[in-house]
């Protein structure tokens, strides 16, 4: 029982820690109606006919007391009550009775839009939340009706309010009910009312502030999980291991899928069924030793490797007498091992023993966290109407923090409103289509209305819709790609398909170029990861997640709400990935919507004017990813170190196009105590001058055990010329050709300049300046024009056949790149010449005999 009281207090200390003092911000009663401003943007409204109200806290509520800032002043006006924020103003009529039209309302003119809202408005514009599975869903609809998947309501609306209903909902317990139960009162209303207009990350930071935040998620979740549905043995594992590790691909989290354990009774024609009525098979807790003979020797040396376990479990089924731990369990129970007790979440005595000789014995053996794949009733048999989905995510996820030591985490289906404190959500299985690529985008950041910020999704999709036709059942690379791309710009990356011998995934079983572009996404995932982290954080301190809509910060631009196949990455990058498939030539054309400003195209190495929506072509390994002007965007310096061997090196890559600022975040990475102040920020700043960027490295504040008292910096100036001299802290430092400490480089292929600072401490600034000729040529949107070039020789060698080979112009053109490396001191001249020959391509190979029809494929596999 000490893990469910334990629990209980958590959530009692929670909601202890916020609640107001006896001051103007308390409670307000007038008869039996009970107003609690919780915010200035958020109000209870609570009505209990027989005066007494509710004060634990609710599944979705659960740390709702006031705010610091949440000052408000009461008034008596004539016979109403007048609660007024500095946004809000409720006024009551009282001594009326239950909430009406008639004698509740809430205005405000201080918000756009203006607020006027009183019980039975109808919200409009709401702009959604999310949904319990993706399960064949293809695209946004049921594959089984083809009706819309619902995404319920989120706490956002064009509308610039909504009302969360709380009424009759499950709450917390306290020391008659350490656990959960129904309220006292049935017949009591509680409200809780959130008026914004369109200050939309002000109202998820209210949302975060009286529902509890979104939890980080331990640093290892953000890199590589590999899973499939399949019945791997020992030494399979062991060489798909050893095939990441060989092909230089890495890897963090590996899932073993139900196949781990016994299956028993698992039949697609004649099941058998439980004590519960539930088919057999799908729950299991004791290990197939046909596959696994010695599995706490694998689960150690797959930890030996650096990599976290999780396994699946479908709890419905309960313990059962076949299971290795069924004697132990009953035994905890005090029950008759000959009647098996039917599963039951909401009975504390029964998870505690599920836990103690079941769970607890197999973490100890090496599992690091759970998947709940399925909870197969909707709702609890002891409780009607406490969702099993729900109450589990709780239960699991406050049963890890409790174990101490690690940082908790469990991998489940959406419950509902609440459950964004339960990190990370499985979407379930997905239809493979380019439908359903194209639709996760829209999901993933949807969710974020309701702090649902961290689905992961299966990359790649599940399952084909029609499986009776073999020729749909073998994977097309270009839409596996395509869909791995956008895991690497989302919350989480993990692969999984379904048990189906054709639906193979690793990357070395593809195309030598499909590989190249596989292995290049995972890579850019971990060179990405310090910001990604960073991001993550910002996501428990505000309340906005990593992957959000683009109306969060263009609230009044019309474009925001329709770009719903796009959306920013944290704050610095907007991602607008590819979901449909490319032309004869190799090229996906695809729009995106930029916001006003300037925007760095990653792609093409261009800084583009904002403010309308831009047309690009995409090769199968380019993904359309844009960057604020001036971006500062902490990276790794080696992207094939996974998470586990990472050797803190960090790399700030500086986009151009105006002065900017950020942080690099840190903690210990798998430990809970980031809740409380163990954690280091670095604070980065640039400047930029005409001819001169200045770049400030801020000493780290705060930390962390196991902090790191030094660290080498690298800085990436991109889209850079040649520079005239480069220092640090005031000492000029030499160009090399290698990546040395106190030396920098620019390499011609991606116009980047590469700067490797002197190892340095911790506790003192770092200042980076680079000053350009003022000869420097413009070089925006070159390494596009000289990737296009290179990419339209090599199929023009190809394709065209002459025993004078490719003009010599057009030859140099491709080569441009190596130029520029090989002759450092004629930068300006060879970019020049570049761009000569680049304006006289075509003529260049008219005259050398190439026909108009080769010319004009040529010309359209240029991607300008």
């Amino acid at each position: 029982m000490k893990m469910f009281r334990l629990a209980a207090a958590f959530a009692l200390l929670a909601c202890a820690a916020t609640m107001p003092s006896h001051a103007a911000d308390a409670p307000v009663v007038s008869g039996n109606a009970r107003f609690t401003v919780l915010t200035p943007r958020v109000i209870r409204m609570e009505y209990a006919p027989d005066g007494k109200f509710e004060d634990a806290p609710s599944l979705v509520f659960a740390t709702r007391g006031s705010a610091p800032d949440a000052k408000s002043t009461v008034t008596r006006e004539k016979g109403w009550l007048v609660i007024r924020t500095d946004l809000l103003t409720l006024r009551y009529k009282e001594g009326s009775g239950a909430f009406t039209a008639g004698n509740l309302g809430i205005a405000s003119k201080k918000t756009r839009p203006a607020i006027d809202w009183h019980p039975g408005l109808e919200e409009t514009g709401n702009l959604g939340g999310t949904a319990r599975t993706l399960d064949q869903v293809d695209g946004d609809r049921h594959a089984s009706d083809n009706s819309l998947l619902d995404l319920g309501d989120g706490i956002l609306s064009r509308g610039g309010w909504h009302l969360v209903d709380d009424t009759g909902s499950f709450v917390f317990g306290n020391e008659k009910l350490p656990w959960v139960h129904r309220r006292a009162c049935k017949d009591c209303t509680d409200q809780t009312f959130f008026g914004y207009g369109h200050d939309y990350t002000a109202a998820l930071g209210d949302f975060a502030e009286v529902a509890g935040r979104e939890p980080l998620p331990p640093r290892y979740a953000f890199g590589y999980w590999w899973s499939r549905y399949w019945n791997y043995s020992d030494d399979e594992l062991r060489d798909l291991v050893g095939h990441f590790q060989r092909y230089g691909i890495p890897l963090d989290v590996l899932v073993i899928d139900m196949d781990w354990h016994r299956t028993d009774g698992l039949s697609w024609v004649h099941p058998k069924t439980d004590v519960n009525g539930q088919t057999m098979g799908w729950t299991g807790y004791t290990w197939n030793r046909s596959l696994f003979p010695e599995p706490g020797r694998l689960l150690h040396w797959l930890g030996e490797q650096g990599l976290k376990t999780t396994l699946n479990l479908h709890p419905a089924s309960g313990i059962l007498p076949h299971e290795d731990a069924y004697k132990d369990f009953m035994a905890a129970l005090k029950a008759d091992p000959a009647k098996p007790l039917p599963f039951e979440a909401a009975d504390p005595v029964y998870m505690a023993a599920y836990f103690k000789t079941v769970l607890d014995p197999l973490n100890a053996m090496g599992v690091t966290f759970w998947w709940l794949d399925w909870q197969q009733f909707k709702e609890s048999k002891a409780m009607p109407g406490l969702s099993n989905t729900w109450w589990l995510n709780h239960v699991f996820y406050t049963h890890m923090q409790e174990e101490g030591g690690k940082r908790a985490l469990i991998y489940h289906r959406w419950g509902g409103l609440g459950n964004h404190r339960y990190q990370v959500g499985f979407s379930g299985d997905s239809i493979i289509s380019w439908a359903s690529l194209a639709f996760q985008p829209r999901f993933t950041a949807t969710a974020s209305n309701v702090l649902y910020g961290y689905w992961s999704h299966d990359l790649g999709g599940h399952t084909f819709r029609d499986e009776s036709d073999p020729a749909t059942r073998r994977i097309d690379p270009e839409l596996y790609i395509r869909w791995m791309q956008f895991g690497a710009w989302s919350p989480i990356m993990r692969t999984h398909t379904t048990k189906n011998p054709n639906l193979t995934k690793e990357p070395w079983r593809f195309a030598p170029a499909e590989f190249d572009a596989l292995r290049a996404t995972v890579l850019t995932r971990y060179t990405f990861l310090p910001y990604t982290y960073t991001m993550g954080r910002k996501a428990y301190d505000t309340g906005v997640s990593l992957v959000r809509p683009m109306y969060y910060a263009w609230p009044d631009a019309g474009e925001a709400y329709k770009a719903d196949g796009e959306y920013m990455f944290g704050d610095d990058l907007l991602v607008s990935p590819v979901t449909a498939a490319g032309d004869a030539n190799g090229f996906a054309a695809h729009a995106t919507w930029l916001p006003a400003g300037h925007w760095f195209d990653t792609a093409d190495g261009a800084v583009v004017k904002g403010g309308r929506t831009v047309e690009g072509r995409y090769r199968l390994d380019e993904v359309p990813v844009f960057a604020r002007a001036g971006a500062i965007v902490p990276t790794n310096t080696d992207p094939t170190l996974s998470v586990s061997h990472d050797r803190g090196a960090r790399t700030l890559r500086v986009y151009p196009g105006g002065n900017g600022k950020a942080e690099l975040y840190e903690d210990a990475g798998d430990d809970e105590t980031y809740r409380g102040n163990a954690f280091a920020r670095t604070a980065l700043s640039t400047e930029w001058s005409k001819r001169m960027l200045r770049l400030r490295i801020a000493p780290r504040t705060g930390s962390y055990p196991g902090m790191p008292t030094s660290r080498r910096w690298s800085v990436d100036v991109v889209a850079s010329a040649m520079p005239a001299s480069v220092a640090v802290d005031g000492v000029a430092l030499a160009r090399s050709d290698e990546a040395k400490p106190g030396t920098w480089r620019l390499t011609g292929k991606d116009l980047t300049l590469h700067v490797t600072l002197p190892e340095h401490g911790y506790d003192k600034a770092q200042v980076v300046e680079v000053t350009w000729p003022a000869n420097a040529p413009d070089v925006n949107g070159l390494v596009g024009e000289m990737r296009d070039v290179r990419a339209a020789v090599a199929w023009l060698k190809a394709h065209w056949q002459d025993v004078n080979g490719v003009p010599d112009d057009v030859s140099l053109a491709a080569q441009a790149d190596l130029l520029i490396d090989y002759r450092p001191e004629r930068f300006a001249e060879e970019v020049a010449a570049f761009r000569r020959r680049y304006a006289a391509l075509d003529k260049t190979l008219a005259q050398g005999g190439v026909p108009a029809d080769m010319r004009a494929a040529f010309k359209a596999r240029l991607g300008h």
